[in-house]
């Protein structure tokens, strides 16, 4: 399994926000921290136990579960289906975890138990969960046997991004949330297949392509089986040459080979959610002299798209939205 894909992208920001927390292992778990009796926001109760089937193996979630501490890409499919975690991976400009506008003021009242893989134990404890649940690449050590220790705990460890869309699906059932999830769902694809009818036309004519860079003199291409690719391939879209003949959901090229894009139509680039700004390193490809020579750049149809890692249903929708403004303006 490649997962060169995952880390080289919006898994390798849990790296570096782990190396800024070191020291939020050795605070107090009390020092901030929010009542223990305080419950989350929208946590269901369930009619009775649930067993779920996790990468940890198959575990029991307890019924009635309201206090959940959610870590990593868990916060965001929490929040979509409604359900606010009492305690969560921090969340900031830094850390921003592509939420959606709507989801930012709900998550500033979650109590922060460690950034990345650092995680607080004892703030955890703390909080007195009835359930932990942590979505994160497998590449990384999330420390799973210790929050055993806790409470229940659920590991969705991801290799690939469609795994983010299945791991929300068994988030819900654990939460007692399968109705929402089953919306989230339908408003998805039925919103894919308008697209994909009323603009069949465009989308028969254009090639797109999603590319970035992280400096050192290489740059990425996403595939159809990457994050924004998976959404432009529901919706019909077609890709430029660069991402094709791998089964991977990115590739890797060395600058000097930007005129794989030639042939693209529309070249996609990552926009931070919390800044709305294009990360300095993938600007910096327009320095490049093939950058300007690229039929996209001269059409100025490199376009900024928010929510480049889309993890869940909720930012997919987004993602739609944007493509179909997009197709709108062709």
């Amino acid at each position: 399994m490649n997962t060169r894909a995952l880390t080289s992208r919006s898994l390798r920001l849990a790296a570096v926000a782990a190396t800024a927390s070191l020291a939020l292992t050795a605070c107090g778990s009390n020092g901030g921290s929010k009542d223990a009796k305080e419950t989350a926001s929208g946590a269901p109760a369930a009619s009775g136990p649930v067993e779920v089937e996790a990468t940890n193996g198959k575990v029991t979630v307890p019924a009635g579960v309201k206090r959940i501490v959610s870590i990593s890409y868990a916060t965001g499919a929490l929040l979509d289906l409604g359900v606010q975690p009492v305690g969560t991976s921090t969340i900031d400009d830094n850390n921003p975890m592509e939420l959606l506008p709507s989801q930012t003021e709900a998550a500033k009242k979650i109590e922060p138990i460690g950034s990345g893989i650092e995680i607080n134990i004892e703030k955890v404890a703390s909080l007195k969960p009835d359930l932990i649940i942590v979505e994160g690449a497998t590449a990384f050590d999330w420390g799973v046997k210790k929050l055993e220790g806790v409470a229940p705990t659920l590991y969705f460890g991801i290799d690939k991004p469609v795994d983010l869309l299945n791991a929300q699906e068994k988030i819900a059932t654990a939460v007692g949330k399968e109705a929402e999830f089953k919306k989230l769902k339908s408003d998805y694809d039925t919103k894919a297949a308008k697209i994909k009818a009323d603009y069949a036309g465009k989308l028969n004519n254009v090639k797109w392509t999603i590319a970035s860079s992280y400096g050192g003199g290489e740059f990425l291409v996403d595939t159809s089986t990457s994050w924004v690719g998976r959404v432009l391939s529901d919706a019909g879209a077609q890709f430029s040459k660069a991402s094709a003949g791998t089964t991977d959901h990115e590739v890797t090229y060395s600058v000097e080979k930007l005129d794989v894009l030639a042939d693209a139509d529309i070249i996609l680039v990552p926009r931070t959610a919390a800044t709305g700004e294009v990360p300095q390193d993938t600007k910096d490809l327009e320095k490049q002299p093939s950058w300007q020579n690229l039929k996209a750049v001269k059409a100025g149809k490199v376009i900024p798209v928010t929510y480049a890692t889309t993890d869940r249903y909720g930012t997919s929708i987004n993602v739609l939205d944007q493509i179909e403004t997009i197709l709108k303006g062709l």
